[in-house]
Formats: C-alpha cells, structure tokens, sequence
C-alpha cells in the first residue's frame, strides 16, 4: 500500500490559523483529491489528510482518510515541535512515502518524499519593502523574518514544491539561483460559476467599482483613491463611484485608507461596505459594474478571475502574474495614469458594447482554470515522486 499524508494542521477555523486563501486552496485540494481518487482505480493508495477536526469534518470526505490534530500554530515551540519532531515520527511510524504540507514548511528530517506548495513571496516583498514593511511593526517583523527562514529551509529539504503560477516559478529561479529546483506550477480556480449576464456598461447612469480585497498595503487601495481623484476632474468621471470591500487585517493602514478619502473629498464617491456574513459572491459582484483591483504583488490572483466568472469585467493593476492569468481579458493600467490614460479609461467605461465583449472574454478566460485540473497536476506530482 502506497500512502500519501497531507498536512492541513496550519489551518485552524477561528484560531487564526492560515489566511483565507490558503485555507480555500486546501479546501478545494482535498476535495478534489477525494473525488479524483474515490472515482478512480487506485486500490493501492491511501490519502490520509490531517489537521484540525473542524476544518476536515466540514469537508464530508469519502476516500480519504482523516486525523485529527490540533496544532497552536501560534505558539513557536509548538509549530516547531510538530513540524520538525512529531510529524516526521508520525510519517514514519505509519508507513507515508509522500507528505505534503500546503504552506512552505518542511521537517527537517527526512522521513517521506517531501512537497510543499509556495504561494508567493509575500515575506520577502514586505521586508524587503520600507513602505510596506513600516505597517508590520516590530512584532510581525520578527514573525515575518522566522516564517521565511523556514521556507528557506524547506527549500534544501524539498522533493517537488508546488506553486500557483509560472510568475512566480520565475521568482523563485530568480531568488534561488544557487539551488537545485524541482518546481511544477498548478495554478488555481475560481469557485462555482453563476454567471450573471447583465448588461455592464450604460451611456448615462453611474458606474460603480467593486475593489473586493482585504486592507493589506500592497493591494493598492491608495492607486485606487488616487484613480477616483483624477476622475473627479474630468466630467464623465463624476459619475464613478468606488466601493472597498475586504476585512480591516492592518488596523493602521485601514484608518490611513479612511483618512485619506476625507482629505481627497471623496466620502461621496469612495465608500467602505461593511462585513456581511450571509452575503454570498455572486450578490457581491453583482452589485459592481466592474471590478478593479490594483495590487502591487500576487501569487495568483484569485479574486481577479473570480470576479470574470461572475461575468464583470475587470481592470487590474499590469503586474505579471495578472498578465499571466487575464492575457487580453482585463484592461491593464498603470498605478500612476495620466490624464490620457484616465479619458481612455472613461471611453471604456461608457462604451456597453466593449464591456459586454470584455465580459465575455472574461468568462471564457475564467473557465479555464478549475479545481478538478489543479487537483490533477498536484496528483500526478505525487504520482512522480512514488
């Protein structure tokens, strides 16, 4: 019996475990593992995935086998002990040929064939960022600075280490020059597509953004602000409204956003909507007439290609990953347009048909990606390293 162990512990529902969108690539890995194995002819493999019991009991799993274990991710020792001393006993005491953790940790000892999967360097662009890396205050410094030495040293460890996108398998050659790299990228999906077809854009009423992304610095709500200003110079432009809607993760950088909007005179156009547990996705997008996001960085870009399935068109920030997954389905623009690029932006936004076009190429791009085909890329990873 060949037996593969995934290691979920770092994600604990409520607890701060591990951020959302690492938690939805779990959720769907597992799920999509399951399916793949419970309908196919593999009677001599197991799965065991384990981590906390709230978050593998939510998931209703048939194939694959569950422990549980509850990790304090938070506490130092604790990480570290399970991660270096009782998971590798535990791999090895049950007989694992392959674990895989879906963060960037690896044992040091070597007990199994090991994958890892790596989302971004989100560590490295903060520290290596004063802008950005003045939010983090010495705590998170400190945090940040542990966090990616263990990732640097899973980098020695690693047997196949996964990652959502070729930009960012480009990054790591980049950073890891000196090392001996077995990358395969898998990328990501959107959720379940309910595509609304409404018409997006209108020669007369407003027209409304959606900036879906949490208050972290790099995700640019302040290109955004700065976007919804110089429209307000111009007279098609009055017509935009803006509406940020994401958690407050960096308290500081939350009331800087809320100030900045009264300094600008914008507390008409540029709203905050609040926390709505029972709204779902598509009530969200549908509210927008486009989505905008105008980050910095990007693993991926989930919330991009999410909106496209929605049927909203999008306008994003031209950062390679973005020109990656969206090639001629968004409209790029530069975080600091001129005013040509902002009348240009304004034809396109007034202009029904082109949005509808841009919708359209918007879901056609999204349904490119689904979670059965980043299911599948991860299972053959596995199956080379058996």
């Amino acid at each position: 019996m060949k037996r593969i162990c995934v290691d979920v512990t770092n994600i604990s529902p409520g607890k701060g475990g591990a951020g959302g969108g690492i938690t939805t690539y779990a959720k769907n890995l597992l799920l999509g593992l399951d399916y793949l194995v419970e309908n196919s002819d593999y009677s001599d493999l197991e799965i065991v995935a384990i981590g906390h019991s709230e978050f593998l009991e939510g998931l209703k799993l048939q194939r694959i086998k569950t422990v549980h274990r509850k990790v304090n991710n938070q506490s130092f020792v604790k990480r570290n002990f399970w991660l270096h001393i009782s998971l590798p006993l535990f791999l090895k005491k049950n007989h694992f040929q392959i674990l895989h953790r879906v963060i960037p940790e690896l044992p040091v000892f070597k007990t199994a064939r090991y994958v890892m999967t790596l989302h971004d360097f989100m560590f490295d662009f903060y520290l290596e960022n004063p802008v950005l890396k003045k939010y983090l205050g010495l705590t998170n410094q400190l945090k940040f600075l542990f966090l990616r030495s263990l990732m640097r040293k899973s980098v020695d460890n690693h047997d196949c280490i996964l990652v959502p996108s070729f930009s960012i398998k480009d990054e790591f050659k980049k950073r890891c020059t000196n090392k001996k790299l077995h990358i395969e990228v898998t990328k990501l999906a959107t959720n379940d597509r309910l595509i609304s077809r409404k018409r997006n854009g209108t020669n007369s009423s407003d027209i409304s953004f959606g900036y879906v992304a949490g208050f972290y610095p790099h995700k640019g709500h302040k290109y955004a602000i700065n976007l919804m200003k110089m429209f307000q110079q111009t007279e098609r432009g009055k017509n935009v409204k803006l509406f940020f809607r994401g958690s407050k993760v960096y308290r500081d950088y939350y009331l800087e956003i809320e100030a900045l909007i009264r300094k600008e005179g914008l507390e008409n156009k540029v709203f905050i909507e609040g926390f709505d547990p029972n709204i779902s996705l598509k009530e969200i997008y549908d509210k927008y007439t486009t989505t905008l996001l105008l980050s910095e960085y990007e693993g991926f870009g989930l919330p991009v290609l999410e909106s496209q399935s929605f049927g909203k068109p999008v306008i994003c920030s031209d950062i390679p990953v973005f020109r990656e997954n969206l090639k001629d389905s968004a409209i790029f623009l530069n975080n600091n347009p001129s005013n040509q690029d902002i009348e240009e932006l304004l034809d396109k936004l007034f202009d029904r048909e082109f949005l509808d076009e841009l919708a359209e190429k918007g879901i056609e791009n999204s349904a490119q990606y689904s979670w059965a085909k980043t299911t599948k890329r991860t299972f053959e990873s596995y199956l080379k390293l058996l």
